[in-house]
């Protein structure tokens, strides 16, 4: 195996994963690394082991070495706080980043701070350097960009800025009620029906306000007529991508959205947007978290 030694080191670290980056002078991926220690696991003095557990080898001793870092690592409950820019923004700002404190000299990890809302109140940790990362690859856009996850946000970027978002916890309430209502035992699979999933949609989106009824019916039909547990499950994901489709007609409605997110995900919404008759393009989270990365990084190293 080469030794490999990084320019700089990027690294996205959420609340439930942490990924990093071992970046050349030519901005290439050297390495890759990545770890289930995510920020909600760990004590702040914790931070610092996890990530030289995962980069060590790629540090030189005759040097610092720079770590771009995004994500929820810098929460008030990550390694350390750092302060929200107010919208509207820049996805980043190298003035505002914050230095952790580290006992390792071979090191300087550098936080992007988070962007947050006043009215309606609103936080995002993580999805700014995204943004930013494709609006370094696509300079001129202006117009809307979704990022699917758990926490999904909807945001208006207008001449380089963050102007306004809107976030959906889409994704979080369709694992609490998968596995902590009734109807967990009416979606015991893995599988998926593609039907169901469409109909569900159409169906959460035009009654968002039965969305309560709607998903007992999940549990009735799967004791009175035998809804098999592909199809319930793909019932619920579309009822409750319709509500929020709903909920965020004013984003999307008549206009081309960038989907930043999972495959998996970025291929829900896609379909969703469509049987909705709206109209989006994927972009690549891997990409979009690096250039943001890479643009922190070089603004901070310009001088």
């Amino acid at each position: 195996m080469r030794d490999i030694k990084a320019k700089w080191i990027a690294a996205d670290w959420g609340t439930t994963h942490m990924r990093a980056w071992a970046i050349d002078e030519k901005g290439e991926v050297l390495a890759y690394s990545e770890s289930n220690e995510g920020m909600k696991d760990l004590q702040q003095n914790e931070f610092e082991p996890v990530l030289l557990r995962l980069i060590e080898s790629w540090l030189d001793s005759e040097k610092v070495t720079s770590v771009m870092a995004c994500g929820m690592v810098g929460a008030r409950q990550g390694w350390v706080e750092t302060p929200y820019l107010k919208t509207p923004c820049v996805p980043i700002d190298k003035t505002q980043l914050t230095v952790a404190s580290t006992k390792d000299l071979r090191i300087q990890v550098n936080l992007v701070p988070g962007v947050m809302q006043h009215k309606p109140a609103d936080i995002m940790r993580g999805e700014e350097t995204q943004i930013a990362g494709f609006i370094k690859e696509n300079p001129s856009f202006d117009g809307i960009v979704c990022l699917p996850g758990t926490h999904t946000k909807w945001v208006n970027v207008r001449a380089g800025q963050i102007e306004k978002f809107r976030t959906f916890m889409t994704g979080e309430l369709f694992g609490v009620i998968s596995n902590n209502t009734l109807i967990k035992h009416s979606i015991e699979s893995e599988g998926w029906d593609q039907v169901s999933f469409d109909n569900g949609v159409i169906k959460g989106f035009d009654n968002p306000g039965l969305i309560a009824s709607d998903l007992f019916s999940l549990r009735s039909e799967s004791i009175v007529n035998d809804l098999d547990s592909n199809s319930a499950r793909a019932t619920l994901s579309g009822l409750l991508l319709g509500v929020e489709l709903n909920g965020a007609k004013n984003y999307w409605k008549d206009k081309n959205v960038i989907l930043i997110g999972s495959e998996l995900l970025t291929n829900n919404y896609q379909k969703g947007l469509k049987i909705l008759g709206g109209k989006s393009l994927p972009f690549s989270l891997e990409a979009a978290t690096l250039s943001g990365l890479t643009s922190a990084y070089m603004e901070l190293h310009s001088e």
